[in-house]
C-alpha cells in the first residue's frame, strides 16, 4: 500500500500480522489515549471540563487505575464527582421546592408532571453519564476515519487488495462492520469484488482458528501427548479475539 500521513496507522494495523488487522488499529488507539489521557493533558482547562461532563466508561476506569499515575486519575475523578453531586443536589432541590402534596399526584399526571419533572432529570442525567466515556468517543472519532481510508485504499489502490488475502483475517466484529460499510462505500461490481475477497480471506482463517483450537483441546488428552502443539500454544488468546475483538494475543517469544 503507497504510505502517508493519513495511511499509515492503517497500513501499520496490517503490518501487525495478528488476528484482526483493526483490533490492531483499535488497540493502539485505546494506548495511545489512556497514556494521552493520564499525561500532561489531565491539566489541560478544555479537557477536563470535556471530562468532567462525560467522565469514563468502567472498562478505561480500570485501564487508567493499572498505570501509575494515580494523581492525574484522582484529580479527574474529583472534578468529575464534585459536578454529578452538584447537579444532583440542583434537581432534588429544585423537586423538593416544587413537588406535589400527596393527595395531588392524581390530579396532576403522576409526580413527573410538566411543571415539576426535577426528579426525572436526576436518572436522565446519570444515565447519560453512566453511558458515555471520553476516551470509547475520542477513540472511536479517529476509528471511523480509518475505515474511510481503508475503504478509500481499497478503492484507489490495488496493492490493498494482495494486503487483505495475505492478512489473518478479521474478528467477527470487524468482519461485519467491514461488509456493512462496503455495501455503503462501493457501488455493485467493486462490492462483489470485495466479498469475494474478504469473505474467502475469513472463511479460510477461521477454520485455520478451529483447527488450532481443536489440536489445543486434544492436548489436554493423553493420547495426543506426542502430537507437537505448534502454533496452537496461544490458539485460545486469538479465538477470543476472533470471537470477541478483545485482543488477548500473546507477545511473540
Amino acid at each position: 500500500m503507497k504510505e502517508n500521513i493519513y495511511t499509515i496507522p492503517v497500513t501499520d494495523g496490517f503490518n501487525q500480522n495478528s488476528e484482526c488487522p483493526f483490533c490492531s488499529m483499535y488497540n493502539k488507539l485505546d494506548n495511545d489515549a489512556i497514556e494521552y489521557m493520564l499525561g500532561p493533558s489531565y491539566m489541560e482547562d478544555d479537557i477536563r471540563e470535556e471530562t468532567d461532563k462525560i467522565g469514563f466508561c468502567k472498562e478505561h476506569y480500570h485501564k487508567m487505575y493499572t498505570k501509575q499515575n494515580r494523581l492525574g486519575l484522582s484529580l479527574m475523578a474529583q472534578t468529575h464527582i464534585h459536578k454529578i453531586n452538584s447537579a444532583i443536589k440542583k434537581y432534588s432541590s429544585e423537586y423538593i421546592k416544587n413537588r406535589p402534596e400527596p393527595g395531588l399526584i392524581s390530579s396532576t399526571k403522576g409526580i413527573f408532571s410538566k411543571k415539576n419533572n426535577s426528579a426525572e432529570k436526576i436518572p436522565e442525567f446519570l444515565n447519560n453519564i453512566t453511558n458515555s466515556c471520553y476516551i470509547c468517543n475520542k477513540i472511536n472519532t479517529t476509528f471511523e476515519r480509518y475505515i474511510n481510508t481503508f475503504f478509500y485504499l481499497w478503492k484507489k489502490d490495488n496493492s490493498i487488495k494482495e494486503t487483505v488475502k495475505n492478512c489473518k483475517g478479521f474478528c467477527i466484529k470487524h468482519y461485519s462492520m467491514l461488509l456493512t460499510e462496503g455495501l455503503k462505500e462501493l457501488k455493485t461490481k467493486e462490492f462483489n469484488n470485495f466479498f469475494d475477497i474478504i469473505s474467502e480471506v475469513e472463511i479460510n482463517n477461521i477454520k485455520r482458528i478451529e483447527d488450532e483450537i481443536d489440536l489445543f483441546i486434544n492436548k489436554f488428552d493423553y493420547r495426543y501427548k506426542d502430537v507437537p502443539l505448534g502454533t496452537s500454544k496461544d490458539a485460545l488468546e486469538r479465538t477470543i479475539t476472533k470471537l470477541s475483538s478483545q485482543f488477548m494475543e500473546e507477545e511473540d517469544d
